[in-house]
C-alpha cells in the first residue's frame, strides 16, 4: 500500500478511525498487543496496552499504544480525541501508581518521521531523564508533540469549518501544561 517512496518520510493521512484491526506482522507492538511477552503488559483493555520502555529514558518511562495498529500522529483525526485523552488518562493513572512520588512527568509523542516504530505509542515519563542529554529528543518542536498539544490541536480541528485543512507542525517540547505536575 506504499508510495514507493519512503513511507516514513511521505506518510498518507488516512481516514479518521480506519486502522489495520489485524496485527503488523513485523511490528513489535503488534506482538505485545497480540500476547507475545505477556509479562511485560501491566495494563491492558480492548482499546490499550501499556507496558515498560524496553529501552528506558527516564526515571519510569512507560509506553501506551492502541490495540489496533494506528501508525503515528499524522493519521489521527478529529474521531481520536477521545482515544488520546485515555492514552493521557491512562499513563497518568499509570505513573501516578509505579514513579516515585513527586515525580515531574513527560507525555508525549514522536512525530513522523522521528520514531523509531511506526504504531502510535505514547511515552509517559516520570523524570529526571537517564542519561540527561536524552531530555533533548523528548522535547524538540517538530520532533516531539505533547500529548496536551496533540489534545488540544485535535480539538481546534473539530471546531474547524469542513475544509479548511492546515498541516499543523511538532507542538515543541517544555513540560508545561502537558505534563509538569507532581505525582
Amino acid at each position: 500500500m506504499g508510495s514507493g517512496l519512503c513511507d516514513s518520510c511521505f506518510p498518507r493521512r488516512a481516514k479518521a478511525g480506519r486502522y489495520r484491526d489485524e496485527p503488523v506482522p513485523d511490528c513489535p507492538f503488534c506482538g505485545i498487543v497480540a500476547g507475545k511477552n505477556p509479562e511485560r503488559v501491566i495494563f491492558r483493555t480492548e482499546r490499550l496496552v501499556a507496558f515498560p520502555n524496553i529501552r528506558p529514558e527516564a526515571a519510569t518511562h512507560l509506553l501506551v499504544v492502541p490495540a489496533a495498529h494506528v501508525r503515528n500522529t499524522d493519521v489521527l483525526g478529529t474521531d481520536d480525541l477521545e482515544m488520546v485523552e485515555e492514552m493521557d488518562r491512562v499513563g497518568r493513572e499509570l505513573l501516578a501508581k509505579t514513579a516515585p512520588a513527586g515525580s515531574e512527568l513527560k507525555l508525549g509523542y514522536h512525530v513522523p518521521p522521528w520514531r523509531s516504530i511506526d504504531h502510535l505509542h505514547l511515552h509517559c515519563m516520570a523524570l529526571p531523564h537517564s542519561p540527561p542529554w536524552a531530555a533533548i529528543k523528548y522535547m524538540l518542536p517538530g520532533v516531539w508533540l505533547s500529548s496536551a498539544d496533540l489534545a488540544a490541536r485535535l480539538r481546534r480541528r473539530r471546531q474547524r469549518p469542513s475544509g479548511l485543512l492546515q498541516q499543523e507542525g511538532g507542538g515543541g517540547g517544555g513540560i508545561g501544561a502537558e505534563g509538569g505536575a507532581a505525582v
